[in-house]
């Protein structure tokens, strides 16, 4: 069930990202984007973004899982359920010495796939690619999703639901005694640590960000402010004297991925344009 899970639901995200950019943010920019060919047939782009990203992510799997099968075969150790299981001649039925570590008895249980499988405590395997999993997953959308999907909350809830459920799963190991509670937290840790490098540095997600420049700009503005138009008064027919205000609204102009700010302002017409910018940070 969680390879079925952890599988599809990335694939999914992926797949629904590259369709959402490749039909509604990069409609009108088409001409920019790097067209492909294999032998002499050209392929949609959105065919390729699908076979990279997704590609990279199976090769993490891959990387994942066999961390996982060098740690259980090298290190082992046994689950919190192994005494059920195995039913160790020595120890199980009495225990005049709680003391002495028991190293000679032999498995009464007839299962032996159940007796090899309770020695393969460490690390967990389910944590790892829980983990691994909401990691590139994460990465990926936020290098991906440039702009606000109809509101700033869509993406942290998805990616906050990733790890939710990554951590929903580390749990239920250690509550149906499958693991011991440092066995789940080595496997979050290593498949963080591996999702984070095969996002990063592998599919290298935020150098492929591909941003056009004729999309519209980030509409959700940093900061609002309300005052005054410099003490501009206007007089009506009554002869009070009002002021005028207005909303000024600092928005990124020319990076939608918000790299730098632009201070667009008509009081400001005699500095240069770079004096007129300002870094994000």
């Amino acid at each position: 069930m969680l390879i079925v899970i952890g599988l599809l639901i990335p694939i999914l995200l992926i797949l629904a990202t590259e369709l959402f950019r490749t039909l509604a943010w990069e409609k009108k920019c088409e001409q920019e984007f790097k067209t492909y060919q294999v032998r002499n047939h050209s392929v949609h782009r959105l065919i390729v973004r699908l076979y990279c990203f997704i590609g990279y992510f199976f090769v993490g799997v891959c990387f994942n899982q066999l961390m996982v099968d060098i740690a259980k075969y090298t290190i082992g150790r046994q689950r919190p359920h192994f005494m059920d299981v195995c039913k160790p001649s020595v120890g199980y039925d009495t225990c005049t010495t709680p003391d002495v570590y028991i190293t000679e008895f032999t498995c009464r249980s007839n299962d032996t796939k159940l007796v090899h499988e309770a020695q393969l405590s460490f690390y967990s395997g389910h944590s790892a690619f829980s983990f691994y999993a909401a990691w590139f997953t994460s990465l990926y959308l936020q290098a991906r999703l440039f702009r606000p999907l109809f509101s700033r909350l869509l993406l942290p809830v998805i990616q906050f639901l990733l790890f939710g459920g990554a951590a929903y799963v580390s749990l239920t190991r250690v509550s149906d005694y499958k693991h011991h509670w440092s066995d789940v937290l080595v496997g979050a840790l290593m498949g963080s640590a591996i999702g984070i490098f095969v996002a990063l540095f592998v599919a290298e997600v935020f150098k492929r960000r591909e941003i056009p420049s004729c999309g519209p700009t980030n509409e959700f503005g940093l900061i609002r402010m309300d005052r005054p138009d410099n003490g501009i008064s206007h007089q009506p027919s009554n002869g009070a004297n009002t002021v005028v205000s207005t909303q000024h609204v600092i928005v990124s102009e020319v990076d939608p991925a918000n790299q730098r700010l632009l201070y667009p302002s008509p009081h400001h017409h005699h500095q240069s344009q770079d004096d007129r910018y300002m870094d994000h940070y």
